[in-house]
């Protein structure tokens, strides 16, 4: 929208090359918002080993050890050995604000934690919170945009080790079993190493691979718990302890394989979902439609923590309904630790989070999700005359085309094709699948070659005019006056001219907003302004249209409109937000703001990367 003049980025009219939209059909799992991610597995490997601190060391991944440039991120186990102090290790994409803990850890306490991390130009950045540590980084695989990498599916936890393990690798065959097919590339198991007799550290790797990466750090007598993702080697994977031996728990709960109908990662800014006091009952935790998750996600990526329970136990967060013979993370009273999972969101988008005794805070925070590309990216995409002749989206769920061009009385040059485009669009929430918008405009009585001077619509027919007659000007133009009889007027004729002439086929088909912002034409005169959006408002009902709404912010929208009588016919019109840069969790949480009229915030819109320019997407509020 023409709104980035006020507060994005586009700054100035943009120059327009009339011409076609790159469009193209939406491929099956190829087509997740923002970024996609088909996963492929390497051979376990170290990637980074120092020392960190509390201030953020930088460290490329990308263009070593089978991972490249341009992966967009990449699962690892981070082990945490020599800490000097309490703390947690953080691993977060280069430049980012956030610091998601991966694990927590006591002085001295040797641990590991596994997570998946968003890259940006190939970088991480990874710090301790306090005190220093030596850290190691091994990865398991990146995601990226490789048509030959995996989709994902996520399965119900089920139990595939329950034994002893020895220095001796220990080969478990995985495909065929649990529900991972026979062409499967990598799975994801849960872990964990029940009271061992030594401290030591628990290796999870292909078949036949023994490189020394650690899958879980534990200490003698203590159980804990780690999720990993694995590369199958003959449909197989290995277990082998550094030293003596262990019981050995896993659970698969997920599988990555060449298939088309799989789903695809999107890293996503960490956020905190949910802080839930646990207890023994489960809670369930809503996290598709917030915390940057949409709707339509089929996992999300969380690293869960758990602190302050009130005795020693065990905490279980899986997806809502579901069981997990292995916990997802072990603690003892009072003790702060954590674990990552791969949650299913099958069961309304939720997750359940309990503890084995008393009660304990539990943390959920989401660093990513999966998402079928056939259902779309779970958000919209707007376009208008900037993107004539430009690549745009092809995995929206719905769309919103401008039918001006960069003033209210001309029109959009690509406007069919831009229609043609959002009717592809993948559906699937409560949004219309198109939908069209106008620019608001009131130039007052100075603009004389368009300024109304009568109640006549463009096509002759005489308007019902609350606010009078609206007639001819005489005299020197400085002099002429605005009234509100030909202000309405004005906006009438605009919106009738965007519904009857810009070539919008049966207008009323669609839901319409007219975009109100500072960029473009308005008097200083608030109420003067009112009334022209009354009468835009009032000509889109005669053409027929019954779904109107309102885009802006609040502080434009109150610059131009001022206050809104709760008389006006404006005051029931639904709200659609603009964040300006921002991210989807920001979007989601903008639905619980202000609103610029009496009826609810429908959409929220936020600006976000796309190729070398920008985008903006949209989120629907229910």
């Amino acid at each position: 929208m023409r709104f980035r003049t006020a507060i994005a980025s586009i700054g100035t009219v943009l120059a327009v090359t009339a011409g076609l939209l790159v469009v193209a059909p939406v491929a099956p799992a190829s087509a997740a918002a923002p970024t996609t991610g088909r996963f492929t597995p390497v051979a376990p490997a170290r990637a980074w080993s120092g020392t960190a601190t509390s201030k953020l060391t930088t460290v490329t991944l990308g263009g070593r050890n089978g991972i490249p440039s341009n992966a967009t991120a990449v699962v690892l186990t981070a082990t945490v050995t020599s800490p000097s102090a309490a703390a947690y290790v953080s691993v977060a994409p280069f430049g980012s604000t956030a610091s998601p803990a991966i694990q927590n850890f006591a002085r001295a306490q040797p641990i590991s934690g596994t997570t998946t991390v968003g890259l940006t130009g190939g970088k991480a950045q990874v710090k301790v919170s306090a005190g220093k540590a030596t850290v190691a980084l091994d990865v398991a695989g990146w995601y990226g945009t490789s048509a030959t990498g995996s989709t994902y599916t996520p399965l119900a936890p089920t139990n595939v080790l329950n034994g002893t393990v020895t220095t001796g690798a220990k080969r478990i065959v995985v495909a065929g079993k649990a529900g991972v097919p026979s062409n499967a590339t990598a799975v994801v198991l849960q872990a964990d190493v029940s009271r061992p007799a030594t401290s030591g550290r628990l290796r999870l790797t292909p078949s036949g691979n023994n490189a020394g990466v650690v899958s879980l750090m534990y200490s003698k007598g203590t159980t804990v718990a780690n999720t990993t993702t694995v590369r199958l080697s003959g449909g197989a994977v290995q277990a082998k302890v550094s030293s003596g031996s262990a019981r050995v728990l896993a659970d698969v709960v997920g599988y990555y394989a060449p298939n088309a109908n799989g789903s695809v990662f999107v890293s996503a800014h960490p956020v905190r979902a949910a802080t839930v006091a646990a207890g023994t009952t489960a809670t369930r935790v809503t996290v598709a439609g917030t915390a940057g998750i949409p709707r339509n996600a089929t996992a999300a990526v969380i690293n869960a923590k758990v602190g302050g329970g009130s005795v020693g136990g065990s905490l279980r967060v899986v997806g809502a309904g579901l069981a997990s013979s292995v916990p997802t993370q072990v603690y003892a009273k009072g003790q702060t630790i954590g674990n990552a999972l791969i949650a299913p969101l099958a069961s309304g988008g939720q997750v359940q989070a309990k503890v084995s005794a008393g009660r304990a805070t539990v943390y959920v925070d989401v660093v990513g999700y999966f998402l079928n590309g056939n259902s779309g990216s779970g958000t919209g995409v707007d376009v208008s005359y900037p993107q004539c002749g430009k690549s745009v989206p092809t995995d929206q769920s719905f769309g919103i085309v401008g039918v001006n061009s960069s003033l209210g009385n001309t029109t959009n040059p690509c406007l069919q094709q831009q229609l043609s485009w959002a009717a592809s669009s993948a559906g699937g929430t409560a949004q219309p699948k198109t939908q069209v918008y106008a620019l608001f405009a009131n130039p007052g009585a100075a603009a004389a070659s368009v300024w109304p001077t009568s109640n006549a619509a463009p096509d002759g027919q005489s308007v019902t005019n609350p606010y009078g007659t609206c007639t001819a000007q005489s005299g020197a133009k400085p002099t002429w006056k605005t009234t509100s009889a030909c202000s309405y007027m004005y906006g009438y004729a605009r919106a009738y001219e965007a519904a009857n002439t810009r070539g919008v086929a049966n207008p009323g088909q669609y839901r319409w907003w007219l975009d109100v912002e500072t960029g473009l034409s308005h008097l200083s005169d608030t109420g003067q302004n009112r009334v022209a959006l009354e009468g835009m408002v009032a000509a889109l009902k005669r053409s027929g249209v019954t779904q109107i709404g309102v885009y802006s912010t609040s502080y434009q929208f109150r610059t131009i409109m001022g206050t809104v009588p709760t008389t006006s016919p404006l005051r029931p019109l639904p709200s659609w937000i603009a964040i300006g840069d921002g991210r989807l969790d920001q979007a989601q949480a903008a639905c619980s703001g202000a609103r610029l009229l009496g009826g609810p915030i429908a959409m929220t819109q936020y600006k976000t990367p796309f190729g070398s320019t920008e985008i903006d997407r949209n989120w629907s509020c229910s």
